[in-house]
């Protein structure tokens, strides 16, 4: 099949040879896939591939009892609903510049992860002159704290004001959800979002049966899907092994889950925790070179740096170990620290999930390769754009989905002077020192 790189006979080149890396060979094999997606042939998206065009997965086709082929197909549909006091005239006039008010509940608000979101989230509500704050229950809290807080919020909040949520489970938040969009409140789900098979546009609009004014309604989401971003991180822990260990016909990788009680962390690299991507399926489906699972588990690391640099050296040390590939930080700076205390032997991968500086300084250390980052920052900002064009200018809301960034020595430094939300010097002291709606 012919690519737009292609020869005029429809033919495909890939540069070879000594002087040519293994990682620009598969870089090359990765374009010519997609060349040969866009010239028409069927491929499966990493969660996307639909039964019904609504976010639900599916494998893409399968053969039927008659020989036949039955193709599954990906599209959506968004619910084209009037906003809350819509006048035709804001299509023909106006700046949009109306005063409201959007309320952003956190599942944790005393999580520093959340800090940048909570930044971009002020800036937004700024630029657009709204009124509005970041909330959520304490570290102890739960999902029923958070819910309860949804409805205190909601309660004191007019119509055409803006929720925005985590939403971390397919059942808890429906009802105050639900609530929101009686009052006329637009809700948005930022963040972080259950799996993909239980949480998809059918479910929203025939399982649940979310409404605006007898209309079926969906909650868009503003973020990156968790499965995906394990997926990434995976990719690029397994092009960084053909570089460091380029004779090696199979690697062994050691995966771990640091919060195995939080669903979104989980996606990331548990296969068992959604029907596509994850960090553990694309290990597993890659072939020459081969990728196996450390004794064929994901291990749970503690939520400390300590804690889980002793749990990870008792496993694998002394062992043949080609990566550690860690869900969140502390697994990954504990893998560092151990490299660089003679505990663990190398050459080895590492790599772990976010922008935390423990694990940026180790990154500026040379202990660990690199380190896959979600943007924060915009997922707090993006809802609030997306709510205005719906609010101001009738545009129905949409997913708002991006992908993650990789972050190694070579960009490292830009991520340590960028990453000054908090503290003395933090943007988020400054916002709270001259925005007028945090006074």
């Amino acid at each position: 099949m012919p690519s737009p790189d292609g020869g005029s006979d429809g033919s495909i080149s890939i540069d070879v040879g000594t002087n040519v890396s293994r990682r620009t060979v598969v870089k090359q094999m990765g374009a010519v896939g997609a060349a040969l997606g866009l010239a028409g042939c069927q491929t499966q998206d990493d969660e996307n591939t639909t039964t019904s065009g609504n976010g639900d997965s599916g494998d893409g086709g399968g053969q039927s009892g008659d020989g036949t082929v039955d193709f599954d197909f990906e599209f959506s549909r968004h619910p084209a609903v009037a906003p809350p006091g819509w006048e035709p005239s804001k299509t023909r006039e106006g700046s949009g510049q109306n005063e409201r008010t959007a309320v952003f509940v956190l599942q944790n608000i005393d999580n520093p992860f959340f800090i940048p979101m909570t930044c971009g989230f002020h800036d937004a509500l700024n630029v657009f002159g709204w009124d509005g704050q970041v909330t959520g229950p304490p570290a102890d809290g739960g999902i029923p704290d958070q819910v309860s807080l949804i409805e205190q919020n909601v309660s004191n909040m007019d119509p055409g004001d803006v929720l925005v949520t985590t939403v971390l489970n397919n059942e808890a938040y429906n009802d105050a959800i639900q609530n929101a969009l009686d009052n006329d409140i637009a809700v948005i789900n930022g963040h972080s979002t259950p799996a993909t098979r239980d949480w998809n546009y059918d479910y929203m609009t025939d399982e649940v049966g979310f409404s605006y004014r007898d209309e079926p309604m969906i909650i868009p989401h503003v973020g990156i899907r968790d499965a995906r971003g394990g997926a990434a991180m995976a990719a690029e822990a397994y092009d960084r092994m053909q570089e460091k260990m380029p004779d090696k016909d199979e690697y062994t990788v050691l995966i771990t889950n640091e919060l195995p009680d939080n669903p979104s962390v989980t996606r990331r690299v548990n296969q068992d925790a959604a029907d596509l991507g994850t960090a553990e399926r694309y290990f597993k489906a890659q072939s020459d070179p081969s990728v196996s699972l450390y004794n064929d588990q994901i291990i749970n690391p503690p939520p400390s740096i300590a804690d889980a640099q002793s749990q990870i050296v008792n496993t694998i040390s002394g062992e043949d170990i080609d990566a550690v590939v860690c869900s969140a930080f502390w697994g990954a700076v504990g893998a560092g620290q151990a490299l660089e205390a003679g505990e663990l032997e190398g050459p080895m991968v590492v790599c772990g999930f976010d922008l935390l500086r423990p694990l940026l300084n180790q990154i500026e250390a040379g202990n660990v390769d690199f380190t896959v980052g979600q943007d924060p920052y915009s997922q707090g900002f993006q809802n609030i754009p997306m709510a205005w064009m719906y609010l101001e200018r009738g545009i129905e809301m949409k997913d708002l989905e991006w992908g993650v960034s990789v972050w190694d020595d070579d960009n490292v430094p830009f991520a340590l002077e960028r990453r000054s939300w908090a503290g003395d010097n933090g943007l988020l002291q400054w916002q709270e020192s001259n925005y007028e709606f945090l006074q």
